[in-house]
C-alpha cells in the first residue's frame, strides 16, 4: 500500500473517531441516572445564549462562533446518554428528536444574519411585550414569558387605547395639531392643565395617537412598537426564552403565511381556561386508553416490542362456525392477508391518534401554564391541530390540519438548500423566472425528506439497530404525492377535495406510514413507558371494572 494511501486511511479513522466522540456506538453511550440526567439538558444553556443573540444587533459573527460548540453539546447530549431499560425507549426517541430539532434551531440562529424580528419592530429587542400577545377585547397580557410586566413606559397601539373621549386639538395658525386635549386622563405622557383655583380642568397629551399596526396573521394589533429598552437581566432571558419558544412563528416576521387553526374556545380568559382544561383532561384520557388498548395486543405486552404485521390468520371467533367460517377456510391465504393489513391498520391508526392526543395534552397543560399562571393573552394560544381527520386532499392535511410546530426546521434542513441548489443549477438554463418555479419543487421535496430524516435519524437514539430510513422514504414519497395533486389540478382544473380526496389523503398517509409504524413498533415505541400505570384511569379503574364484569 502506498503512503498516500496510509495517510488518506488514517485521515478516515480520525475523522470517524472525532465522530463517535459526538455520537457514540450504542454499545459506549452512558446510562441515564440522578447523576447524570444533568448532561441531557446541559445544551439548553449554549441554545438559549444564542437565541438571545439572535434579538440582538451586531451579534451574528458571535452566532457563528458559538454555533459549532452548540450543536456538539446538543448530539453529545442526545445520543451519547441512553435510558438503558427498555420500557424508556420512548424517552430515548424523545431525546433523538429533541436534539436533532435543537440543532436545526442552533443553524436557524447562526445563519440568520439580520436576527429574529418580531412583526412591526424596526430594531432587534425593542418590543418587549411577547410577540405572541395580541390586543383583544380583551386586556392585553400583563406578564410576558417570565412573568414580567409591559414596561410602562410602552403607549399601547390599538385603536381602543389611543382614541381620546371628547378630543380638542390645539393647532397653530396653519392647522397643524400641536396637543390634545381631552376631558379625561388619556394614557401616555399626560400633563394637567389646571384653574386658578387648583382644580383640573383637562390633560393634555405632548403627542397624537398613532394608528393600529396590524401583525402578518391578520387577527390584531400588536402592543408597544417603540417603548424604551429594559435593562433587567431577566428581560433578556425572557426573550430568549420567547424566542427559543416560538416554534411556529406567531408574532413573528418568520411566521408570515403560516396558517393558524381557527379558534372554537371562549377568549375571556376563565372560559378559555376552563375550555382548555377540559381539552387537557379528554387529551390525556383518550391518550392513557389508547395506550393501555395497544398494550393488550400480544406484541406490546412487553417493553421489547414487537411487528404489527402479527396476525397471519383469521381470529377463531370469525373462523369457527360463523356465516364467514366457509368463505374463510377456503381461501387461507386471502383471509390471512386481510387479518394482517386490516390489524395493522387498526393499530397505526391507533398510535396516530395516541400521538394526536398527546400533542394536544402537552400544548394544553402548557397553554394553561402561559393563559393561567403567566397572564398571556388567550388569543396568544391557538389551536396546534385542525382537526386532522377532515382533510380532504394532502396539502389540506400537512399544509394546515396537521402541526405546524417543526414546519422551519424542515425547511432549513431541507426545503431551502433544495430550493436554492436547483435554482442555482437551473438559472443559466432556464432563466430566473422559471428556476424560481422549479425550485418550488426542490422546496417542497427537500422539506418532506428533511422531515423523514428527522424521524429516521431520531430513532438512532434508541439504541441497537441503527436508523430506519423506512421513515425518510415514506415522508419523502409524501412530497412526491403532494406534488401529484398540483399535478392532477393543473391538467384537470379541478382541486383534490370532497368525499374521493378524504380517501385518497387517507390512504396516501396510512398505507406507508404503516412501515414506519412497524419500524417504531419493534424498537419499543409502541410497548414502552408514556403514561405510568399508578396515574392511569384506564388500568386502575377501567380494565378491573370490565373484567369484573365479564366474570
Amino acid at each position: 500500500m502506498k503512503y498516500s494511501d496510509y495517510m488518506e486511511q488514517d485521515t478516515i479513522n480520525e475523522v470517524l473517531w472525532i465522530w463517535r466522540q459526538i455520537v457514540p456506538r450504542p454499545r459506549d453511550r452512558v446510562p441515564v441516572t440522578i447523576y447524570t440526567i444533568h448532561n441531557v439538558f446541559l445544551p439548553l444553556v449554549p441554545l438559549l445564549f444564542m437565541a438571545y443573540l439572535v434579538r440582538r444587533p451586531n451579534t451574528h459573527f458571535a452566532r457563528l462562533a458559538v454555533m459549532p460548540f452548540t450543536i456538539w453539546t446538543i448530539l453529545r447530549a442526545s445520543f451519547g446518554f441512553v435510558w438503558v431499560d427498555q420500557m424508556y425507549s420512548p424517552y430515548n426517541f424523545g431525546q433523538g428528536l429533541f436534539g436533532i430539532a435543537s440543532v436545526g434551531k442552533a443553524l436557524e440562529y447562526g445563519f440568520v444574519k439580520e436576527g429574529r424580528f418580531k412583526n412591526g419592530e424596526g430594531s432587534l429587542g425593542h418590543v418587549t411585550t411577547p410577540a405572541i400577545d395580541r390586543v383583544t377585547a380583551n386586556k392585553p397580557s400583563a406578564m410576558s414569558t417570565l412573568g414580567l410586566g409591559t414596561s410602562p413606559s410602552t403607549t399601547p397601539t390599538s385603536e381602543k387605547d389611543l382614541s381620546f373621549p371628547n378630543p380638542k386639538y390645539v393647532r397653530s395658525p396653519s392647522g397643524v395639531a400641536l396637543a390634545v386635549v381631552s376631558d379625561k386622563k388619556p394614557p401616555g405622557n399626560r400633563k394637567a392643565i389646571r384653574s386658578p383655583s387648583g382644580v383640573t380642568l383637562a390633560y393634555r397629551e405632548s403627542h397624537t395617537p398613532r394608528p393600529n399596526t396590524p401583525i402578518s396573521n391578520g387577527h390584531a394589533a400588536i402592543t408597544s412598537i417603540h417603548p424604551k429598552k429594559s435593562s433587567s437581566p431577566l428581560r433578556g432571558l425572557a426573550d430568549a426564552i420567547e424566542v427559543l419558544g416560538s416554534v411556529r412563528g406567531i408574532g413573528w416576521s418568520w411566521g408570515k403565511g403560516l396558517y393558524i387553526a381557527p379558534e372554537t374556545r371562549p377568549l375571556d380568559r376563565a372560559g378559555f381556561v376552563t375550555a382548555t382544561l377540559k381539552l387537557f383532561i379528554f387529551s390525556f384520557l383518550a391518550l392513557d386508553f389508547l395506550e393501555s388498548a395497544i398494550k393488550l395486543l400480544p406484541p406490546f405486552r412487553k417493553p421489547s416490542g414487537g411487528t404489527i404485521f402479527y396476525m397471519t390468520e383469521m381470529p377463531s371467533f370469525l373462523a369457527d362456525d360463523t356465516i364467514l367460517s366457509p368463505l374463510i377456510k377456503s381461501h387461507p391465504v386471502a383471509s390471512g392477508l386481510i387479518a394482517k393489513y386490516f390489524m395493522s391498520t387498526v393499530i397505526s391508526f391507533a398510535i396516530g391518534l395516541a400521538i394526536i392526543a398527546g400533542f394536544e395534552m402537552c400544548y394544553a397543560l402548557l397553554t394553561l401554564i402561559c393563559v393561567g399562571l403567566l397572564g398571556h393573552n388567550p388569543e396568544s394560544w391557538p389551536p396546534i391541530f385542525d382537526h386532522p381527520w377532515r382533510a380532504t386532499s394532502l396539502a389540506d392535511f400537512w399544509g394546515r390540519r396537521w402541526h405546524q410546530t417543526l414546519r422551519l426546521t424542515f425547511f432549513i434542513f431541507g426545503g431551502y438548500p433544495a430550493q436554492f441548489i436547483i435554482e442555482t443549477l437551473l438559472r443559466p438554463v432556464l432563466g430566473k423566472e422559471r428556476a424560481v418555479k422549479v425550485g418550488r419543487i426542490g422546496l417542497v421535496l427537500g422539506t418532506f425528506t428533511a422531515s423523514g430524516l428527522f424521524h429516521g435519524l431520531s430513532i438512532y437514539g434508541m439504541g441497537e439497530g441503527g436508523v430506519d430510513h423506512t421513515a425518510t422514504l415514506y415522508f419523502a414519497s409524501q412530497g412526491v404525492l403532494l406534488l401529484a395533486e398540483r399535478v392532477w389540478r393543473i391538467v384537470t382544473g379541478k382541486r383534490v377535495q370532497g368525499v374521493l380526496g378524504r380517501i385518497w389523503t387517507y390512504a396516501a398517509v396510512l398505507i406507508g406510514i404503516e412501515f414506519c409504524m412497524d419500524g417504531w413498533s419493534k424498537r419499543g415505541l409502541a410497548s414502552g413507558l408514556i403514561i405510568p400505570p399508578i396515574l392511569s384511569p384506564t388500568r386502575m379503574l377501567l380494565w378491573p371494572i370490565l373484567i369484573r364484569l365479564m366474570e
